[in-house]
């Protein structure tokens, strides 16, 4: 019989992305600390290996799924509350929309100690119709009120959820944060991307093929540089349900020798030394791990002005801040950090000694475990 959790993290999909780097930073400080701790999952993935590997206790719940299934979300609600009253953790941290509404609930029922929800990002900033974002709002303001503490990641998050009555003492910032990554050497890095055959400028993204993410942006751009450099090429490490129609567009955009797709690379930003600058253009982002991964490794960064971004970018000092769904400020970006090639490494290097100061691991790791 395994020993009962003092912690038990709760997330959807145990996939690899933000949140779920954030669940095993945060999880294996806890246990590193001597917290008896536990992982519950929905949709399985690579999170579950990394925990197994840190040698942190999964539980699979398959019911909880990242999309709205009213019947699967009953069995998901039953299945937790089960699962909460048999391992009877102390605290309950939930991570990710549907966990937070469903396992807020369960926690509730059964009458959990501490009830703490991570917001990584507020649904209703995605792109959908307006009854849809209405309803987003609704049930996320329900799942703060479940909670006894919603963390958000940046301070962008906490002021977009102002208007949430009776919920001004629930919601709390801390900060999001990462480990220094450790990077590969240029060569290296890109023979083992098998782009060492790009002798021109190259121009990194590391980013889920999602909606939200607005890689179709990035295809336009470059293809406004077809005439003015020709010779840039850019490579996005990351899949998703949107690759097949980003390579059509790529197709149609006469870009196919200007664009590769990688798809999904394990631990991708050690390869951040392949890139000359590096590029993020999310609709809608909370925090920023990629553009955060990116400063570390000194790279001129070219990044969307939304969300949590600001925060970690001071825009024309330590990197280029753009509107949202703009392809030609995108490419105009570029281009100058092509052209001008001192500015390009003034703004790498202070951005690298900005996330030096700012993005903190250990700092984030004690905050949080203080609403513990």
């Amino acid at each position: 019989m395994p020993p009962r959790p003092d912690i038990l993290y709760v997330i959807t999909k145990a996939s690899w992305g933000g949140a779920q780097r954030y669940v095993l930073d945060i999880a294996s400080a806890m246990r590193a600390a001597g917290r008896e701790v536990a992982v519950a999952y929905g949709e399985p993935g690579l999170l579950v290996d990394k925990l197994e590997t840190a040698g942190i206790r999964t539980i699979a719940v398959p019911a909880l799924g990242r999309d709205v299934r009213i019947g699967k979300d009953l069995v998901a609600f039953g299945v937790l509350t089960t699962l909460l009253k048999q391992e009877r953790p102390r605290v309950v941290h939930l991570n990710s929309s549907k966990a937070g509404l469903v396992g807020g609930l369960a926690a509730r029922k059964a009458r959990i100690e501490k009830i703490i929800f991570t917001a990584h990002g507020w649904p209703w900033n995605e792109d959908r119709s307006l009854p849809v974002r209405v309803l987003f709002r609704l049930l996320t303001w329900i799942t703060v009120l479940l909670s006894h503490r919603t963390i958000c990641v940046s301070s962008a998050m906490r002021r977009d959820a102002d208007w949430m009555p009776f919920a001004s003492g629930k919601l709390v910032v801390v900060k999001n944060a990462i480990a220094a990554p450790s990077f590969l050497d240029r060569t290296t890095a890109k023979k083992s991307l098998g782009i060492e055959d790009v002798a021109g400028p190259c121009i990194g993204m590391i980013s889920e093929l999602h909606p939200t993410k607005r890689v179709e942006d990035a295809l336009q751009a470059i293809a406004l540089l077809t005439q003015r450099h020709p010779e840039a090429i850019l490579v996005v490490l990351g899949e998703g349900e949107e690759r097949q129609k980003l390579e059509s567009l790529s197709t149609r955009l006469e870009l196919a020798h200007r664009v590769r797709f990688l798809g999904f690379i394990p631990e991708a930003s050690q390869y951040l030394n392949a890139f000359d600058l590096f590029l993020h253009t999310s609709r809608s982002e909370s925090f920023g791990f990629a553009v955060a991964e990116a400063g570390f490794a000194g790279l001129p960064v070219i990044a969307t002005s939304v969300g949590g971004i600001p925060e970690l970018i001071k825009h024309d000092v330590s990197g280029t801040l753009i509107t949202r769904n703009n392809p030609h400020a995108i490419a105009r970006a570029i281009a100058r950090y092509l052209e001008h090639a001192e500015k390009a490494k003034e703004h790498g290097t202070a951005l690298a000694a900005r996330m030096n100061v700012l993005v903190s691991l250990p700092r984030m790791i004690k905050e949080t475990a203080n609403y513990y």
